[in-house]
């Protein structure tokens, strides 16, 4: 009888086994519900400021950049609502999404202090606000509900 490895055949494939995971929690934790909350309130105010601003920026004639970072703030405050919802509902996307939001506000925020066109006080506190909510999509309870 001659073995595998001395005819050039192939071993038979082994099954794969993926680790377990641990259960999702029964209840929904308190850091989801605040990092929902959290997301959820500042993405409202974002559409309502940044429909205003639109509306604004449409009825004094200004530039076509202007319009379209106003839109371009409105689509990014709307999808961090949607990205709320997910999260609160458990949704692994909506944890993903929620990240990406929070790291293109952070992207922003540097680019507008790096131009000058907000103040140190607020650029910092931006950063401080979405490096937080970050975080916290970023712990174990919020990863584990949402999958």
């Amino acid at each position: 009888m001659r073995s595998m490895a001395n005819d050039g055949r192939k071993p038979p494939l082994q099954p794969r086994y993926r680790r377990p995971e641990p259960e999702r929690p029964a209840r929904r934790p308190a850091s989801v519900w605040i990092v929902s909350l959290l997301l959820l309130l500042f993405g409202v105010l974002g559409v309502v400021v940044g429909v205003l601003l639109v509306r604004d920026a449409i009825d004094h004639g200004e530039e076509d950049e202007v319009v379209a970072a106003a839109v371009f703030a409105v689509l990014l405050a709307c999808a961090q609502v949607v990205a709320a919802v997910g999260v609160f509902v458990g949704w692994a996307r909506g944890r993903v999404v929620a990240m990406l939001v929070c790291a293109a506000n952070i992207v922003l925020v540097i680019v507008g202090a790096a131009t000058d066109r907000i103040g140190s006080g607020q650029s910092w506190l931006g950063i401080g606000f979405y490096g937080a909510v970050l975080f916290g999509l970023a712990g174990p309870k919020v990863s584990d509900w949402c999958r």
